[in-house]
């Protein structure tokens, strides 16, 4: 519950104000951190109204190349806030997309990592901008998308099957992730989200717990370790006018671990939207997980896919408390941290009841 106190302390809290990105001062630090752009020109730089865990922007660049012949490029700039609903940082996120690039999985291509502070007052990054696609959910519910869904939900899951396939041992994660086995990680993730749910204590969560108590006693082994993603959904791809995903973004929950944790998380109640069945607004339960089996290779057992989906449900609560808790903190005075925390908790526990036989 935000308190009346905290609500008022929206307009005047400092902790929540940082530097100005502008494109003055963007275009000086690029022409001192890149010195093979020169006579650097910003344009069209605006923050984008996406997500909740990290600020976003789009700007055009143009610059002067060797030959004196002026390039432009499309770009997107991540900033890490003083505090956030995910405990990531540049870093992580900016690794975890230069591992996937090139391994069949559409992401953009890393530009450049500025983990020192005193530029922006927090750590950014550049990436290529994939213009002209779209990233809604919501815009799924429109009837003129209908047709288009069945392409969406094969790339969609189809993507997510590719990503769980991949041999980890193939990839580049081993120096900025925790270590994991087959065995260890539900546990793992378990006690993480726990540990953040209490951390981030909004009042009493009863049906929360019944989750936690059942998950404590039924812990699954992965069928193999790979690399999760950690928020795979519609609303985090770029998508086209036909249902073609164009890329899968933001990776900053990115970890080694259970591949059934993407799956669960993509066909969680609460990211349905709809008044219907279709989980991420796109398909029903069954075409998505028969999508990611026929795509991975692997098995979605029906008793550790329900691990996980109650999973899902524990990490989202932890997820909209941290939300809730650093807004009426006045660390991050973003609307959409009280707005998420008040709008899905109640939908959160419907959704464990739901899978648990409850309702």
């Amino acid at each position: 519950m935000v308190s009346d106190a905290a609500a008022q302390r929206v307009a005047t809290d400092a902790r929540s104000t940082m530097k100005p990105i502008t494109e003055s001062s963007l275009s000086e630090y690029l022409a001192t951190r890149v010195p093979e752009w020169r006579e650097v020109q910003i344009h069209g730089l605006h923050r984008l109204p996406l997500g909740a865990s990290r600020e976003t922007y789009r700007f055009d660049l143009s610059h002067a190349g060797q030959d004196r012949q002026r390039e432009t490029l499309r770009l997107i700039l991540r900033r890490d806030p003083p505090a956030s609903n995910v405990d990531s940082n540049r870093r992580h996120e900016y690794e975890c997309y230069r591992a996937i690039y090139g391994h069949g999985i559409p992401v953009p291509k890393m530009i450049l990592l500025e983990e020192d502070p005193v530029h922006f007052d927090g750590a950014i990054s550049l990436a290529e901008d994939l213009r002209g696609f779209h990233n809604s959910e919501y815009q799924l519910q429109n009837p003129e998308w209908r047709p288009k869904l069945p392409r969406l939900a094969e790339q969609l899951w189809g993507y997510m099957g590719k990503l769980a396939a991949l041999d980890v041992d193939k990839l580049s994660v081993a120096h900025f992730m925790q270590p994991a086995t087959s065995e260890s990680t539900a546990r793992q993730e378990l006690d993480y989200w726990v540990a953040k749910l209490e951390k981030n204590d909004v009042g009493a969560e009863p049906i929360t717990w019944a989750a936690i108590r059942f998950l404590r006693r039924n812990y699954p082994v992965a069928q193999k370790l790979s690399l999760v993603h950690g928020d795979f959904r519609a609303g985090n791809v770029l998508y086209d006018d036909e249902g073609n995903v164009r890329a899968v973004l933001d990776w900053e929950m990115g970890h080694l671990g259970d591949p059934l944790e993407d799956l669960a998380w993509s066909i969680t109640r609460t990211f349905s939207f709809g008044k219907d069945d279709r989980r991420s607004g796109v398909a029903p339960k069954e075409v998505a997980v028969s999508t990611w089996e026929k795509s991975s290779g692997l098995r979605a057992e029906p008793e550790a896919l329900l691990w996980w989906e109650l999973f899902a449900c524990v990490k989202a609560q932890a997820i909209w408390a941290a939300m809730g808790h650093v807004w009426e903190s006045g660390a991050n005075q973003d609307v959409i941290m009280p707005y998420a925390a008040w709008w899905l908790r109640n939908a959160q526990d419907r959704a464990v009841l739901e899978l648990m036989g409850k309702l």
